[in-house]
């Protein structure tokens, strides 16, 4: 699972003079930031029926509602 990080700061190009060329937004720069973007959104899981796999660690957990599992180690309950 991984965060959304800005990769190019595109305000600060508006703070350059024109004719910059580091004022021109490339197309380049706009795909990295949707692939960062999409990598962040794909790795996250679904607020509606997620599914987790591996080793799940959560602190101070509240459920309501339906609760299936299949194997809980340790801890107080």
């Amino acid at each position: 699972m991984s965060n959304y990080t800005k990769l190019t700061n595109f305000a600060a190009k508006d703070a350059l003079v024109s004719g910059n060329p580091a004022k021109v937004i490339k197309g380049v720069e706009v795909g990295a930031e949707f692939d960062a973007i999409a990598v962040a959104v794909n790795s996250k899981s679904n607020k509606e029926s997620p599914v987790f796999t591996g080793t799940l660690t959560a602190e101070n957990l509240t459920a309501t509602g339906t609760i299936s599992l299949s194997t809980i180690n340790g801890g107080t309950y």
